[in-house]
């Protein structure tokens, strides 16, 4: 029985768009499921803050019965400094928090990663960060469904078969639609916000498809 989830993710999982967030495909599986959900996403989020809420969760003890995880671009970086944690990738447009207090080298360091970074290390982080997660929470004995937010991203057409023997490692029978589609996929045809972010319909569509996986694995009758 699942009463307890913890889901991370980035704007798509945290509902960016929608007029409200309890219209979050993670709140809407919380209600197919009767359980009750944190919804610990964040907009902008990168994969390395995904992976230390998820074992700061567990390692304090909290009860979950599912992890749901909404893996973003393998691009984003976490950095943390003295005005704290915070993820920047190639071509980052955002607003670089601390940067009006006089922490001007966010943008030193974006300009540097610009510049210099290398995509085909990003992607070989990003697959070791899934593998990594797996096996964790299977130490753990905690059931996971992990997604992402599609596959027609640059990294992982890129660089998918230059990374075989580690994507070889990732199992794929909790990563719904692994190497194939991802959350974008599944909501074609859905509405969609200014920013591209499916809506309420398109959340729904998730939800359902990580309820019927759920279904299919006999974690719920």
């Amino acid at each position: 029985m699942i009463k307890d989830i913890l889901a991370v993710g980035d704007s798509f999982t945290y509902g960016e768009e929608l007029n409200s967030r309890d219209e979050a495909y993670p709140i809407k599986l919380g209600e197919l499921l009767g359980a009750s959900v944190i919804n610990e996403a964040r907009p902008g989020s990168g994969n390395k803050r995904m992976i230390r809420n998820v074992i700061s969760h567990v390692a304090q003890g909290n009860p979950v019965d599912l992890v749901v995880i909404g893996w973003t671009s393998a691009g984003r970086m976490e950095f943390a400094d003295m005005a704290g944690v915070y993820d920047l990738w190639p071509g980052y447009a955002g607003d670089l928090v601390g940067k009006a207090d006089g922490y001007n080298w966010r943008t030193e360091m974006l300009r540097y990663i610009n510049q210099y970074h290398d995509p085909a290390y990003l992607y070989q982080q990003y697959l070791l960060d899934i593998i990594l997660m797996q096996s964790f929470l299977k130490t753990q004995g905690i059931r996971y469904v992990m997604t992402r937010i599609g596959s027609n991203e640059y990294y992982h057409n890129t660089y998918k078969h230059k990374f075989k023997s580690l994507t070889d490692k990732i199992d794929t029978e909790d990563f719904i639609g692994w190497p194939n589609d991802g959350m974008t996929e599944w909501t074609l045809g859905c509405p969609l916000g200014p920013n591209n972010h499916f809506l309420e319909a398109g959340h729904l569509v998730v939800a359902n498809k990580i309820y019927e996986h759920i279904r299919n694995r006999g974690w719920v009758s």
